[in-house]
């Protein structure tokens, strides 16, 4: 063989090799978006038109969930008797909003007390979870599982310091005003926050987890399977294998 056309097919093998290493990492990889500070929840409607994943399917808002903590909920996602995804929350307290939980300052949230946790379970796997977290602290954690698979751990402090200049405009209960100026728990992030997993990586149940003092809020829990993005991308996470 003519030294050229080996050296050319030697380096077309040394490409394949590096592109096929570079997509093994980017299935590896739980891409985490920001939405604008202003918005508190993506729509599930599956048009060309919405900024949203074509293939979300619905969004749990607790409003119509009493101040108090059910041990167990079914969750519909807001689409009723012929929803095609269901969950089932455990330990779940509620209360009602406040200027630290509640998306709009309206209706309820779900929140997680110091050293606990409360737990989704899906009756379907799924690739995407939105939700808008509120007075976001270092020991708000989420934990993904597929079945009892450990999928992906995130912590919210790593997350957050990731926002590096854009964290300021998520600070503060934006429809909470401060009788001060500016906006009520200026300290702490308000921020709905998607979770797209890479292809062939899904999960079904999720821990809400507070570690020291305080309460992990959250609301308008999102699930469903992506196809597109939605939001900012602000970074990748890689996820561990055993």
């Amino acid at each position: 063989m003519h030294l050229g056309r080996m050296s050319f097919f030697v380096s077309f093998a040394v490409l394949q090799i590096l592109i096929n290493l570079v997509n093994i990492a980017a299935r590896k990889q739980v891409q985490l978006r920001v939405e604008d500070p202003s918005t508190y929840r993506i729509r599930p409607e599956r048009s060309s038109e919405t900024r949203a994943p074509i293939d979300i399917l619905g969004v749990e808002k607790f409003d119509d969930l009493e101040s108090r903590t059910y041990e167990t909920y079914q969750s519909s996602f807001g689409m009723g008797s012929t929803s095609p995804i269901t969950g089932t929350y455990f330990n779940l307290p509620i209360a009602e909003a406040d200027m630290y939980g509640g998306a709009t300052s309206t209706g309820k949230y779900a929140f997680s007390r110091r050293d606990s946790y409360y737990e989704l379970n899906l009756d379907k796997p799924s690739n995407y979870f939105g939700l808008y977290v509120s007075a976001a602290d270092d020991s708000n954690i989420l934990r993904f599982f597929n079945h009892d698979e450990k999928v992906f751990e995130p912590s919210l402090k790593d997350f957050l310091e990731r926002l590096g200049e854009h964290r300021a405009g998520y600070k503060g209960n934006k429809t909470y005003p401060s009788w001060f100026g500016g906006y009520g728990n200026s300290g702490q992030e308000y921020i709905f926050i998607n979770f797209h997993f890479p292809n062939g990586v899904v999960y079904n149940r999720v821990h809400f987890i507070q570690g020291r003092p305080g309460s992990f809020e959250s609301d308008n829990h999102t699930v469903g399977n992506w196809t597109r993005t939605s939001g900012r991308r602000v970074v990748t996470f890689r996820i561990e294998e055993d």
